[in-house]
């Protein structure tokens, strides 16, 4: 458990065979392994439409990883709400924004999905609307380039005065924070990048520094969920939530 207080505190990660009781203000956070779990790739609990979204992939690989994580987003959901996960049915928003039709135990339940090269994040609360985001962090990105077309002028200026590793620090940290602000407002091309901005300097304390309120009146908690050598992620939260949970998916 990491206190939302104290965020400073290194991740752990928990193994858990089954999903535990998730407080109305508690989030939990699974991390599945794309590679170590691909063995387990099976497509028996899937509707028809993702069945055919799988098909639409033209390499192997990427078809692979959206059933493995679509599957374990169906086995994760089952274990919170009790309905079979071949049973859950899924409603999508004008942008493609996923929520629960049958969340059982008479209790909303929110979530939301993200994956990037070898690693899936899946993120679940009864709390508030959320969005996750991970990147894969190349070194080839052309962060000055990208930040001034899509980023605020803010950020981008920001971003100006860095170089080397803190310049790409900086511009990941940026980039996953907003995806997440934009995966939890659930507009999703819609919402322009630059008519908000966060900041990208440190990972503790990650914020929402000011946003278009003609686009969205609301508040918005940011936080830090991974960040080693190899990856960055990040949490918004539409509400306030008191701890955060993180899991292996085992």
């Amino acid at each position: 458990m990491i206190n939302t207080k104290d965020m400073k505190r290194a991740e752990q990660w928990k193994i858990a065979s089954t999903a535990p009781e998730c407080p109305g203000r508690s989030v939990h956070i699974w991390k599945l392994s794309l590679v170590k779990n691909a063995e387990e790739i099976s497509s028996d609990i899937l509707s028809k439409d993702e069945i055919q979204k799988a098909e639409r992939f033209c390499f192997d690989s990427d078809r692979n990883n959206f059933v493995l994580t679509r599957t374990t987003l169906r086995n994760l959901l089952s274990r919170y709400t009790g309905v079979a996960a071949k049973e859950l049915t899924f409603s999508y928003n004008r942008h493609g924004k996923p929520s629960l039709l049958n969340p059982g135990k008479n209790k909303a339940l929110f979530f939301n999905v993200t994956h990037s090269k070898d690693i899936a994040l899946f993120a679940v609360t009864r709390l508030c609307e959320i969005g996750i985001d991970i990147e894969y962090m190349r070194d080839d990105v052309k962060c000055l380039k990208l930040a001034q077309r899509f980023f605020s002028e803010q950020e981008y200026h920001g971003l100006a005065q860095l170089s080397g590793k803190a310049l790409i620090m900086g511009f990941y940290r940026c980039w996953t924070r907003k995806e997440a602000f934009i995966k939890a407002v659930g507009s999703g091309l819609s919402f322009p990048l630059n008519s908000f901005a966060v900041n990208f300097e440190k990972d503790d304390n990650p914020k929402l520094l000011w946003v278009d309120r003609e686009r969205f009146q609301g508040i918005c908690n940011l936080f830090p969920v991974l960040h080693d050598e190899d990856y960055l992620a990040s949490l918004a939260c539409l509400g306030a939530p008191e701890q955060i949970d993180l899991y292996r998916c085992s």
